[in-house]
């Protein structure tokens, strides 16, 4: 029985090579998209190398690839559990909750932005590992990321609403005191 963990163990490793289009009219198999001996290559949109041999290197680099959007999501249910059962016990309108809210809006922001840039880079070191010709660059996964843009716009409006909780406590904080 063959036990798969976040790509180690696997029996193959693929990558799509986001930075090359195939289009109708170019020629199936472009000269400059050929696979690395043990690899073979499908034609979509973008190329996939795949192969059934992966190195130690590969493999690791397909572990790293499923690993950064795993902690990511990991991170921010472990922050958002964290901040409930906070608000539960101290409140919602306190420092300490909107402290809470703060750490997740930029978990979510920053973290949503890192595991994209990682996940890309990862695909395509993958991908020029199976490239014969080293026509891919591992470089190009720095500027082929996706945007995570509902991360990034939820995560500036956890932080817009931890602002808006830091008032409301300190607001709070002065009517208890003139009471």
């Amino acid at each position: 029985m063959n036990v798969t963990v976040l790509g180690i163990g696997g029996d193959s490793v693929c990558a799509t090579d986001q930075a090359t289009t195939v289009g109708a009219g170019k020629n199936p198999f472009p000269d400059d998209i050929r696979p690395a001996p043990g690899a073979a290559v499908t034609l979509d949109a973008h190329p996939r190398y795949c192969t059934d041999d992966p190195s130690a290197l590969q493999g690791l680099l397909s572990a790293a690839h499923a690993l950064g959007p795993l902690v990511y999501f990991v991170g921010a249910l472990v922050l958002a559990v964290r901040l409930i059962r906070g608000a539960e016990r101290q409140g919602l309108y306190t420092v300490q909750t909107a402290g809470r809210l703060r750490v997740l809006g930029w978990w979510m922001l920053g973290g949503s932005v890192f595991a994209a840039v990682t996940s890309s880079v990862t695909e395509t070191s993958i991908a020029a590992s199976l490239s014969r010709d080293g026509g891919v660059l591992a470089a190009s996964g720095l500027w082929m990321w996706d945007i995570p843009f509902t991360a990034i716009f939820a995560g500036l409006g956890l932080l817009t609403f931890a602002r808006v909780m830091r008032i409301g406590a300190g607001m709070r904080e002065d009517l208890a005191g003139t009471v």
